[in-house]
């Protein structure tokens, strides 16, 4: 990887898992991109599946300053603690608890990532060994 400006520049090309998490205004996908060397996760992308303007423009901005957060050092347990437990008055139940809000959720799908990961290993995630996070 190189730096520019400070920040460390990520490669053109990253390993990444995916996952899907129910949201208030539908699913959200969460890519989470990471070094396969070191397991350092760098990027963390998010799309919601019905819902487009304000959500989506909100949750790309949250993840473009966790993706920058990743890059000069942070981690994604430090997200998680963040944004899990964030409500609003849009609430869905999910088989992995009640999701309060979109970062809520974001929470929960990043929480959900670092738990299988730590459980069985991203090469086991990658190669699909495993299939529910």
């Amino acid at each position: 990887m190189k730096k520019e400006d400070g920040l460390t520049k990520t490669a053109e090309v990253l390993s990444a898992i995916r996952i899907r998490q129910k949201a208030p205004t539908g699913h959200m996908h969460v890519t989470i991109a990471f070094n396969p060397k070191t397991g350092r996760e760098l990027e963390v992308f998010a799309q919601i599946g019905k819902a487009g303007g304000v959500p989506a423009g909100n949750l790309e901005s949250v993840c473009r300053m966790i993706s920058l957060f990743l890059r000069i050092g942070g981690s994604l347990d430090q997200v998680v603690d963040q944004l899990e437990g964030i409500g609003s008055n849009l609430q869905v139940p999910s088989k992995h608890g009640t999701v309060m809000s979109m970062g809520d959720a974001l929470g929960k799908a990043i929480r959900r990532y670092l738990e299988a990961k730590q459980v069985h290993g991203l090469e086991a995630m990658l190669t699909g060994e495993i299939v529910e996070a």
